[in-house]
């Protein structure tokens, strides 16, 4: 897919240190669908709060399953400062990536539209060479499905797009999924999804697998991982 006028593709990088803004668009919700746990990150308390169904049918969301690699070869990359969309074209999906960042709580933002992409700014920034940049959003609100609902039919090889500024300018990085995984949140592997001492790459999470309607809760989380392309 060619680049729109006035973006580029990027395969070399110098990564810029500009620390990237929060948005003000962004909410936290307070049931839990993928971690009840704090855990210990760069050292501080983090707790990861997505939402469940809201005010809505319940989303059957992709079947339960793990392919592919987490990925562990390092590319070369562009830093994007302030990423501000995500396209995966296989699943015809678009939309506006916001910063988040953790509440007084410890808790982890994540943006209350589910057609917006949250991007935790307190780790990996997309492209960078080291560390891992995480992506977030809601499998669904008030019965509207998020644009990251269908990240579990992802296969290796499937191309997802992250543009933003790079050196002032707009951007498109382009990453290839290399694996897709399937998590019961009582099991989620809190330091392997948010390691920065990885080498670059990208970890796209949602709620995923079956809903329990008793708690309002998906019981699962489903992570794709990418690296650059």
């Amino acid at each position: 897919m060619p680049p729109p006028a006035g973006t580029k593709d990027h395969t070399m990088s110098d990564e810029p240190s500009m620390r990237p803004r929060a948005s003000a668009n962004s909410g936290w919700v307070p049931f839990l669908c993928v971690v009840a746990a704090i855990i210990a990150l760069a050292g501080s308390a983090l707790t990861w709060v997505i939402s469940p169904n809201w005010g809505g049918q319940h989303l059957t969301t992709a079947k339960a399953r793990n392919i592919g690699q987490v990925p562990t070869a390092p590319g070369a990359l562009a830093a994007l400062v302030s990423p501000n969309m995500i396209e995966i074209p296989k699943l015809a999906a678009k939309a506006p990536i916001v910063g988040v960042s953790t509440l007084a709580s410890g808790a982890l933002d994540v943006p209350l539209n589910p057609r917006t992409v949250g991007w935790w700014n307190g780790g990996a920034k997309p492209g960078a060479r080291k560390g891992t940049a995480i992506l977030d959003g809601h499998v669904n609100y008030k019965g509207v499905d998020g644009v990251l609902s269908r990240i579990g039919t992802l296969n290796p090889g499937d191309t997802v797009y992250v543009r933003g500024l790079h050196n002032g300018k707009q951007t498109r990085v382009r990453f290839t999924i290399t694996g897709v995984r399937t998590y019961h949140k009582t099991a989620l592997p809190y330091k392997q999804i948010f390691d920065q001492k990885s080498v670059g790459r990208l970890a796209i999470v949602t709620c995923g697998g079956p809903f329990d309607a008793q708690t309002g809760n998906y019981l699962d989380n489903i992570v794709a991982f990418a690296v650059p392309a």
